[in-house]
């Protein structure tokens, strides 16, 4: 008699989800069958059922006597014409999609359709596709021109005559979740995350903000860019908005030579302008005599022909143009770089992402798997923007050093931070959908470089809101948090310590901000560190 079975294990790629990687057994009949770390779906053993319910064997049995039907008739039919040759018979296949009607093909061909961002659908999507149809044995690969710039189908084709069909349409984020919504697209290519606008307009598809469902790719930094010949190097947040807003007409009103400033910005639709607008104008409008592009390149080739230009796009398009230097609130003015971005500290740093309905079919989701596995993030690293794959950095990261705290300062002096920050949701000390990925990278790395002379430090931070005993308590809470998640790695950490909304990374000031702000800091050193005392508040209350 086979075995009733309650439990399954997460079917995810190994480097993609830690549950996944220890085989840990999940409950079945909760969470729609999906594992419950990253929403992938859930396999009970071999020779398993999980259920002895009659309706779980009778469809199956009725599809077969249904198939078995239409065989005998096929076989005894009279014909009223001559059959056709075998070869010329096309049977159709359909991939179930959650986000609208099946998509289909010729037999043996699928179709995976990725809608949205130009910054994401322009080279990085297009190499991911590249990689992933290799990796599951499409030797051919070739690319086809679309109807204009922005679209274009990747064909990978299988020695068995099998072949994949990957349409890519990059007009801007907006069009990624419009597109889900109609049922025109299967994943979603975005450069800034899903609005509550959108998650309204797509609630069919399930909770796209959720764990499996949303998916960072790769991180990218916001460029602000000028003419190479032009002497600024920083600017503030706030000299930013007045320039695009128009509020500011004259270079010379933010240190520079005396000259009109001509203003370069993406279009509407793109994810790029949404990401500058929120993080910089917030509601100011930009000046009606901007000069507006579709295309990254475009509009950065344009700055680097203008002398009086100032414009903005993602970090792997600044081509010929000079960057500057970005300052928000009291931390430091930061250039995009690897570290500055991979961290998060970089004012204008952003999370690239792709959106799959909670039930998306197996193959997209492998896809979007793909997407975030370590291979993949080398792919990104390769194309320009940064890959999620933690390295150690020496340095404090962005604070300003007269913001930081003494125990701080004494815990980091020489020691070497990871390139990557975790964040939190609000005011709790569970971790965001990307640091719940970036856990399983983190633990990776320190599996193979943490030796008895390495020493692991997690350090946790809060916004600048609410009370500041709250803050520290958070911030205490986050880092235990993070320590009991690595714990289950095997991995210890020496100090583990809050201090609550110290040593800001960008300004409290805004929503983008302070979940920035939000994070827990992650250290190695080579000494011994000292126990660090428990943090405690101004007034003697302990913070944790």
């Amino acid at each position: 008699m086979t075995q009733i079975q309650t439990h399954g294990v997460c079917t995810n790629l190994p480097e993609s989800c830690r549950l996944a990687a220890s085989r840990q057994p999940q409950a079945l009949d909760t969470g729609g069958g999906r594992c419950s770390e990253c929403g992938a779906t859930l396999m009970a053993p071999a020779g398993a059922v999980r259920s002895a319910a009659p309706v779980r064997w009778l469809l199956p049995l009725l599809a077969l006597l249904l198939v078995g039907s239409a065989l005998w008739w096929w076989l005894h039919r009279t014909p009223a014409s001559p059959v056709a040759p075998a070869a010329a018979v096309t049977a159709v296949v359909a991939v179930a999609s959650a986000s609208g009607p099946p998509v289909t093909g010729e037999a043996g061909s699928s179709t995976i359709r990725l809608h949205g961002s130009n910054t994401v659908g322009a080279a990085l999507a297009p190499a991911l596709v590249k990689a992933f149809l290799a990796r599951e044995g499409y030797t051919s690969v070739e690319r086809q021109p679309g109807a204009n710039a922005e679209e274009s189908v990747l064909i990978g084709r299988r020695a068995d005559g099998a072949s994949l069909r990957v349409e890519l349409q990059a007009h801007g984020t907006a069009t990624a979740f419009q597109s889900l919504a109609a049922g025109a697209a299967d994943i979603g290519m975005a450069s800034r995350a899903v609005k509550a606008d959108e998650l309204a307009a797509t609630s069919v598809l399930g909770d796209l903000s959720a764990e499996g469902s949303e998916y960072v790719i790769a991180l990218d930094g916001v460029a602000l860019i000028v003419h190479p010949s032009n002497p600024l190097q920083r600017l503030s947040i706030a000299q930013i908005r007045d320039l695009f807003s128009g509020r500011v007409t004259d270079w010379a009103a933010v240190g520079g030579p005396a000259g009109p400033v001509t203003v370069y910005a993406r279009d509407d639709k793109s994810g790029t302008w949404d990401t500058f607008r929120a993080l910089v104008l917030d509601k100011q409008p930009l000046v009606a005599s901007a000069h507006r592009h579709e295309d990254s390149r475009e509009l950065s080739d344009a700055v680097a022909a203008d002398p009086q230009a100032i414009g903005f796009v993602g970090l792997p398009y600044a081509r010929q143009a000079k960057t500057l230097a970005v300052a928000d609130g009291s931390a430091n003015a930061l250039r995009p770089s690897r570290f500055t971005v991979a961290t998060e500290d970089y004012a204008l740093s952003r999370r690239l992402y792709f959106y799959v309905a909670r039930n998306a079919p197996p193959l997209v989701r492998k896809l979007a798997d793909f997407a975030v596995s370590d291979e993949a993030q080398k792919i990104a690293q390769a194309e320009g923007y940064i890959g999620q794959i933690p390295e150690a950095d020496e340095g404090v990261g962005a604070a300003a050093a007269e913001a930081l705290p003494t125990e701080y300062t004494r815990l980091t002096h020489g020691a070497r931070r990871l390139a990557v920050n975790l964040r939190f949701k609000p005011g709790v000390d569970k971790l965001d959908n990307k640091a719940l990925r970036d856990m399983a990278r983190i633990s990776r790395l320190l599996e193979s470089r943490l030796g008895p002379s390495q020493h692991l430090m997690l350090l946790g931070f809060s916004d600048g809101q609410g009370d500041p005993c709250a803050n520290l308590t958070i911030s205490v809470q986050r880092a235990q948090s993070v320590a009991r998640d690595l714990g289950t790695y095997g991995l210890k950490a020496a100090a583990v310590q809050g201090y609550g909304s110290a040593a800001p990374v960008a300004s409290n000031d805004t929503s983008s901000g302070r979940e920035r702000n939000r994070r827990v800091e992650v250290w190695m050193s080579d000494r011994a560190i000292e126990p660090v005392a428990p943090a405690r508040c101004q007034n003697g209350v302990r913070g944790e």
